[in-house]
Order: structure tokens, then C-alpha cells, then sequence
């Protein structure tokens, strides 16, 4: 019977033997043992004991240039690299030439660029000039054929050559892909919809744990496709600005997200998040949280600290009761709460003063309140699929208003405040119980497009001859019998006419 790793490393730690002996018997382990994983945990144990003699750096180039296992030449790669960086070079040279898997090749290329001497910077070099992509090659020429190249250190270069065989991997596995680079770094990768053009069990249904290594990305879309969470070490991308992961299977995110400190765009809609890390609350930089259509019942009682948020949708989620905390959210403009079961406008809203587009369509809500007024900023405001009875004065306050959107609601007038929206170009009150429209319509003199579809309106005012702006009027399933003559002028003026 084996003894494991732990258990002889247990009877050093507890004198039962000295660390001569612990050493044989862990290369023992790794030079007969059938079980990868004890051979790969020797290998750290030694790694661990800082065992550096020759017989030692024999053993681990043989396992980094010739095991069988890519774990275990993975781990041998990475004991080279950390404790024979001086004796590392010949052997990484020769394992980059012959080695095939994407983590190995990653590994004896960050080595290569760590070791600062000129013989490892001309192999470098070699790499590079050997590079026949394009896209690749362009700006490697251009870095080669001038003296800019003595700007370059060792590990620089090495990144260049990383995010190559990144691409090239991708490329490999997916067949053709969207990327760009600049300054020979990779900055924006799209690797959405990945199923349109591969074989099923080749879809993207995990995240690529090599793309964290891509430190120059800045673009990353993986739209569309079947992720059921990120790699534990997505902080990494600490350059990254845009991650578009909307239209996925993912459940959850990691506490490291919220390392992307240079994030402003983060788009999860229709995944089926429940929650959220409270490490989002760090994302200083953040100016976009989509999060339209998931399973959220909560979001972070910090989300506060997001001071830069311009726009927060939470559109379709589970938040009927939840506070949210928007106080001091400043630079918040946009707020999507629609579809979340809400039979009132949340309070917490209240506190968000300039806000531009307000979107609370597909709730039960059944009045608003007098506050609705206070959103003096308030430019678009969506309450479409909702229960409202009335509407209260106060609306009359929203001089900004430019686009509302009341269909399918229970309302039957309008309060006379409401004609002094003085900049409201589109209406929409379709399916609601309107008989007839007040004479003061004509003073909504911006409207440019009037919807009353499905109402039960049997004439219309002549005062709404005066809306010189208007274009579009939809009178759709009214009891209209006969368009009257001056809406029959207006038609000649232009006016398009749905009835």
C-alpha cells in the first residue's frame, strides 16, 4: 500500500523522519506512483521545503520536458520557474518547442520572461518573428523593424507571445473569432455566440480560464452562449472596461468581480443570478449594471457606493419588498424596476433626484405617489401593464417629460396639470378606458406622436388641430365611427393616420 504525500510529510513535521528521508520518499511517490494527483502534491511539498539541490532539479526538468501527465509537467514547469530560474532556460526553450498544451506553453513563456538575460530575449525574439497571424504580425513588425524594441523588457515581450497563443488556442477550438489589438496586446475580445458556429459539445458552457491572462483586455463579449459561472480569478482583468456576459446560464459570481477596478460596463441580463457579491460594492468605476431578467429577490445594501452609476436595470427580477439603496447615487439617470411584481413605487426611489428615464412597466401598481413630481429631471417615464386608476397633479410637475407610456392601464381622464408637459413629444395610452380626450390636448404642443389604440373614444376634440408637431396618430380599435373633417385636414398636412 502507498503511503501519500501528506502522511510522510505528516511523519517529518512530527520527527518520526528527518527531511533527507522525507525527500526520498516523495521522489519515490513521483517516480513510481500511478495516482497524478499525490505526484502533483509531492511536487509541492518539495516545492513547499524550498528543495533545491541538483538531484532535485534533475527530477523536476525530467517530469517538466517528458512526464506524460501535462499536470504534472504544468507543476514541474512552474517548480522550475520559482527555484531554478537561473538553470531554467535550456529546458524551457526546449519544452516551448515540443510541449502542446495551452497552460504549459503559458507557463514557459511567463518564465521566459522572467528570466532578464539576452540569450532568453533573442529566443523571445525568435518566437515573435516566427508568428504568421495578421492581425499579430502587423504590429510585431512594426515593433521589430524600429529601435522601439529596446523598450521592450523580457516579460513584455513574453505578453505579447501569451496573448498569441491564447488566440490561437481560441482560434483552434472555436474556428474564426473576433479580436483586436493594439500595441500588439490583445484589447477586445467577442466570443458571443460560440454555438452558431461549432458542434454542440464544443459550446461555450465554461468560462475559458486562460482568457485572465489576457491583461491588456479591455473589450470582452460572451454573449448568447451557456456559461454557468466565471473563473474564480476574472480579477485579473484589472484593465478590463466592458464584460457583456448577457444571455447565459450563470448562477452566481465570484467575490474577485469586484477587482475589475476599471469596469464601467457590466451586462448580465437574462442569466439567473439570485445574488450578488457584496465585493460589487467595490467597482468604483462602474457606470452600467444591467441585471435585467434574472432571479434576483436583493441587491447589496451597498450598492450606494457605486458612486459613478449612471444606469442600474433590474427589469424582470424578484424584488417586490426588497430596499434598495440608491441614497447618493448622484450620477444615476436610469432606473429600470420593471416586471418585478411591485404594487407601489418604492419610497427608496424617491431618493434618486435626477434621474432621466424611470421604467416600471409590468407591475400591479395601482396609483402613484405625489413624489412623482419631484423627478424634475425626468425625460422618459414607462408605466405600460400596470393597474393605475389615476394619475395625481403632480405629473403636471415633470416639465422635462419628454416620452410616456401608459398602456394597458385602468385610466379613464387625465388631471388637468397634465397640459403643462410642455416638451412631451410621445404619448402612449393605448388600452385603456378613455370615452373621450379633455379640449386642453391641444396644449401639448411637442407631441409628435399621439397612440390611443383600444380605448373607447367615439369623437375626438378639435383642439387637437393645434398639435402642429404631430405626426403619427393611432386610433385603432376606438368606436370612431367617421374621422372628422379636421383630422382629414391634417392627413393632407402629413399627418399619418392608424385607424
Amino acid at each position: 500500500m502507498e503511503i501519500n504525500p501528506e502522511e510522510i510529510y505528516k511523519n517529518f513535521i512530527n520527527k518520526k523522519i528527518d527531511r533527507s528521508t522525507l525527500i526520498d520518499q516523495l521522489i519515490s511517490v513521483i517516480e513510481n506512483s500511478i495516482d497524478i494527483p499525490q505526484r502533483i502534491t509531492s511536487v509541492h511539498i518539495l516545492s513547499n521545503l524550498n528543495a533545491k539541490d541538483q538531484k532535485i532539479y534533475k527530477l523536476i526538468e525530467n517530469l517538466a520536458i517528458s512526464d506524460s501527465n501535462k499536470y504534472v509537467r504544468l507543476t514541474a514547469l512552474k517548480y522550475l520557474g520559482d527555484n531554478f530560474i537561473d538553470y531554467a532556460l535550456e529546458p524551457m526553450k526546449w519544452a516551448f518547442h515540443h510541449e502542446k498544451a495551452l497552460r504549459c506553453l503559458l507557463v514557459i513563456v511567463y518564465t521566459l520572461g522572467n528570466i532578464n538575460t539576452q540569450p532568453s530575449r533573442d529566443f523571445l525574439i525568435s518566437i515573435l518573428t516566427s508568428i504568421d497571424v495578421p492581425a499579430f504580425k502587423r504590429h510585431i513588425e512594426k515593433i521589430l523593424e524600429s529601435e522601439h524594441i529596446n523598450d521592450y523588457q523580457n516579460h513584455e515581450l513574453s505578453n505579447i507571445i501569451k496573448d498569441f497563443l491564447i488566440v490561437n488556442e481560441l482560434e483552434t477550438k472555436y474556428g474564426h473569432i473576433e479580436f483586436k489589438i493594439k500595441n500588439a496586446r490583445v484589447c477586445e475580445l467577442d466570443l458571443s455566440d460560440i454555438s452558431a458556429h461549432v458542434f454542440g459539445w464544443n459550446a461555450l458552457n465554461k468560462f475559458p480560464y486562460f482568457i485572465t491572462e489576457l491583461e491588456s483586455l479591455a473589450f470582452l463579449y460572451l454573449k448568447f452562449n451557456r456559461l454557468t459561472n466565471l473563473a474564480n480569478n476574472i480579477g485579473k482583468l484589472v484593465n478590463l472596461k466592458t464584460i457583456d456576459l448577457s444571455y447565459n446560464k450563470i448562477k452566481s459570481l465570484p467575490n474577485s468581480i469586484g477587482s475589475l477596478k476599471s469596469l464601467k460596463t457590466l451586462n448580465l441580463r437574462y442569466n439567473q443570478l439570485e445574488s450578488l457579491p457584496s465585493s460589487i460594492k467595490r467597482l468604483q468605476n462602474l457606470e452600467k449594471l444591467d441585471l435585467r431578467s434574472n432571479n434576483l429577490l436583493s441587491l447589496p445594501s451597498d450598492l450606494n457606493k457605486l458612486k459613478k452609476l449612471e444606469l442600474l436595470d433590474v427589469h424582470g427580477n424578484r424584488l417586490k419588498g426588497a430596499r434598495i439603496n440608491l441614497l447618493s447615487l448622484n450620477s444615476l439617470n436610469y432606473l429600470e424596476l420593471g416586471l418585478n411584481n411591485l404594487d407601489e413605487l418604492p419610497h427608496w426611489v424617491k431618493n434618486v433626484k435626477d434621474l432621466k428615464r424611470l421604467g416600471l412597466g409590468g407591475n400591479r401598481i395601482k396609483k402613484l405617489p405625489k413624489w412623482i413630481g419631484s423627478f424634475h429631471s425626468l425625460q422618459e417615464l414607462n408605466l405600460y401593464d400596470n393597474e393605475i386608476l389615476i394619475l395625481p397633479d403632480s405629473i403636471g410637475k415633470l416639465q422635462n417629460l419628454v416620452r410616456l407610456t401608459l398602456w394597458n392601464n385602468q385610466l379613464k381622464a387625465l388631471p388637468r396639470s397634465f397640459s403643462l408637459l410642455s416638451k412631451l413629444q410621445v404619448l402612449n395610452l393605448s388600452w385603456n378606458k378613455f370615452v373621450k380626450l379633455p379640449e386642453w390636448i391641444g396644449n401639448l404642443k411637442s407631441l409628435e406622436i399621439l397612440t390611443l389604440w383600444g380605448n373607447k373614444l367615439e369623437e375626438l376634440p378639435e383642439s387637437i388641430a393645434q398639435l402642429k408637431s404631430l405626426k403619427k396618430l393611432d386610433l385603432n380599435f376606438n368606436k370612431i365611427q367617421v374621422v372628422p373633417e379636421f383630422l382629414r385636414q391634417l392627413e393632407k398636412e402629413g399627418l399619418i393616420i392608424y385607424k
